[in-house]
């Protein structure tokens, strides 16, 4: 009997270890942040060192002698209109070191304007020779990731056209300092170390969603920084009270209207490919 009693104690101290273990597996699993294109995005660009040159973040490049602005150029203040005249370009940029139709320019007498991509040597013969050169990462970098590349440059760069209707809402948006933390665009987020995934979500993906299920609660945050739903329940309260940055209220530094114009922006914004 008592060899009886001991093994259902062993069973049940082994039982609780197994649904402890998986609650806490579960529990790590739920708080892994489910990150955007563009978020995994950032750290294909922290792989291929693309912030060396052109700057933390890709918001400032370093100098460069003898180009024409004098340093490698970030992705915002415009570059984008400057560099990249179609979306297929980025593309060629980050594979070849330039667009086929810059290669098509500087090739004397080609009629040919669906030419193959440029090879290296090509690359190398074109003057000027600049002290820094973009680098072909054909060979590096395909596929998803480079898509997830392309979708962070596009949100840096803020490439894709903000309709008429949702544009207030952005400038609304970059009034109020709303991109500091939620990334350019709103669409990058940051670190935000004793929160519940360990970052400020973007405005676009799942773990937004989860923070927001319709704009009566879009409305609180950006009013009250919280919401109800969160107030009420005390696991979530243990998470927002300790997290190192917590989400301001603009219930006096924005109007109505800018209020609805910022809701339009964000709500646009979710319905983009995320």
């Amino acid at each position: 009997m008592k060899v009886s009693r001991t093994n259902t104690a062993v069973a049940a101290g082994l039982v609780a270890v197994l649904l402890g273990g998986s609650a806490l597996a579960i529990f790590g699993y739920v708080r892994e942040p489910r990150r955007t294109s563009a978020l995994r995005g950032v750290r294909v660009a922290e792989k291929l060192g693309c912030f060396a040159c052109h700057g933390p973040g890709g918001t400032g490049g370093v100098p460069n002698p003898g180009s024409e602005e004098q340093e490698v150029p970030a992705w915002i203040g415009g570059t984008a209109m400057m560099y990249v005249k179609s979306e297929p370009e980025i593309r060629e940029w980050i594979l070849y070191g330039r667009p086929k139709r810059l290669q098509h320019e500087l090739s004397e007498g080609s009629k040919d304007s669906s030419m193959a991509r440029p090879t290296r040597e090509d690359l190398r013969d074109q003057p000027p020779r600049l002290p820094l050169q973009m680098p072909a990462f054909d060979s590096i970098v395909r596929g998803k990731k480079l898509d997830d590349l392309i979708a962070f440059y596009k949100a840096v760069a803020v490439y894709d056209t903000i309709p008429t209707e949702a544009h207030d809402g952005y400038r609304v948006a970059s009034r109020l300092g709303c991109f500091g933390c939620h990334g350019p665009g709103g669409r990058i987020g940051s670190s935000n170390p004793r929160s519940f995934k360990g970052y400020i979500p973007p405005w676009q993906g799942a773990d937004f969603s989860d923070l927001v299920k319709k704009d009566d609660e879009l409305r609180q945050w950006i009013l009250k920084g919280k919401i109800d739903r969160f107030d009420s329940n005390r696991l979530a309260c243990f998470f927002t009270r300790r997290q190192l940055i917590r989400m301001p209220s603009y219930r006096n530094a924005l109007s109505d209207e800018e209020l609805e114009a910022l809701i339009t922006y964000v709500r646009w914004l979710q319905n983009q490919e995320s």
